[in-house]
């Protein structure tokens, strides 16, 4: 199957585009649709799949089948040529959260010298998970609060392609084995990381980054956080249960 072309790549604001239909498969939710070009975010890399319309008609799923991005529709779209929609409020929320996980999880690592190994960006919540089980409430709050000033300070997050060999020379967060050429997101004098997801182009678009909790286990740090409008809406209702509870008290 041929290689789609990536447009989230290069451009994560990117919200309407239009492409050439170069194949379509029949399957029981409906058909596998094939385009030259997509900005739909397949589900990878810990970071869920955009949604939205293709032709007007409803994306159930979007994943990746080797190079090419594969668009589950409910039905197969009339023409050849067809204009894709990207449900932008499910994008922004996902890129706020993904650039917030990268610059709390370096925001970790230059206060305590903790490294990720491995997150998820959940529908509600996300996480990290850090390779020591010694973190306490001090640890936590010193990295947030590093995490939030960077926010603060609307740093530019720039995206930029190296070759591997000249990736593997630069102060890279988690070294990477990857071959050809690398997608790299940069948070300026901040944090330098390969990564095929999308992101907001300045730190300050991230909103605000909120730990809620944190939790050992074997050996590790699990650290549950909710960046921007979420951030928002959870602050919200903690003082709505914590006004209430203080109201039955």
């Amino acid at each position: 199957m041929s290689k789609t072309q990536r447009l989230y790549y290069t451009d994560c604001y990117l919200r309407e585009f239009e492409a050439a239909v170069l194949k379509v498969d029949p399957e029981p939710r409906g058909c596998r649709v094939y385009l030259d070009r997509s900005a739909f975010y397949p589900e990878s890399g810990g970071q869920p799949m955009d949604l939205g319309t293709i032709a007007d008609i409803a994306v159930l799923e979007v994943v990746e089948e080797g190079e090419a991005v594969v668009h589950l529709l409910e039905r197969r779209p009339e023409r050849e040529r067809v204009v894709g929609r990207i449900d932008w409020a499910r994008r922004f929320d996902y890129m706020q959260q993904h650039t917030g996980q990268h610059v709390l999880s370096a925001a970790f690592e230059k206060t305590g010298s903790y490294k990720t190994i491995g997150f998820h960006l959940g529908a509600e919540v996300s996480t990290i998970d850090l390779d020591s089980d010694r973190l306490g409430r001090r640890q936590v709050e010193e990295a947030e609060d590093l995490a939030n000033q960077v926010v603060f300070e609307d740093r530019e997050v720039r995206i930029f392609f190296r070759p591997s060999s000249e990736a593997s020379q630069l102060d890279l967060r988690k070294p990477t084995a990857r071959e050809g050429d690398l997608r790299l997101v940069e948070v300026t004098d901040f944090d330098l990381s390969a990564c095929g997801g999308t992101h907001v182009n300045r730190t300050g678009a991230i909103g605000m980054i909120l730990v809620r909790k944190s939790e050992r286990m074997k050996g590790a740090t699990r650290v549950e956080f909710v960046c921007g409008s979420r951030a928002l809406q959870t602050a919200r209702q903690d003082f709505l249960v914590l006004s209430e509870a203080a109201r039955l008290f």
